[in-house]
């Protein structure tokens, strides 16, 4: 059975069309696409502070459903201008998780759903066991 995740910052977005944040299936989290997207709904033009936001949003939804970065296992980034972000994206990353990072496949786009996003991030992460 799927349950959806719905963060206070997803709850517009998902009502006009029905897409969750994420999706839990037993222990899997199956996040959707994430951006850059501040709380007041714009995107920065910094290409570092967008992927940086990008990270935060995604780290939102994985405390959401019990989570964190660590329990990430894959990683799908959608990029708009892919060279130019590689490295930086990779910079970003490490903000946010230990080497090895995750599986992780990088593609390159012409354009995202929102317009002013030039990276959309989704990820798999396991929902952590508790150990007795």
């Amino acid at each position: 059975m799927r349950e959806a995740i719905i963060t206070p910052q997803w709850r517009e977005f998902y009502e006009a069309t029905g897409i969750p944040a994420a999706v839990r299936v037993g222990q899997s989290i199956r996040l959707t696409g994430h951006t850059g997207t501040r709380s007041d709904g714009s995107f920065s033009a910094d290409l570092t502070e967008q992927s940086r936001q990008t990270f935060e949003n995604i780290a939102d939804t994985l405390a959401a459903a019990g989570c964190t970065w660590a329990d990430v296992e894959e990683i799908t980034a959608y990029h708009v201008g892919l060279q130019a972000q590689g490295d930086l994206v990779l910079e970003v990353a490490e903000q946010f998780m230990s080497k090895p990072f995750p599986a992780w496949s990088a593609i390159g786009v012409t354009e995202l759903y929102e317009p002013d996003a030039v990276v959309e991030i989704r990820v798999i992460a396991t929902i952590p066991t508790v150990q007795p």
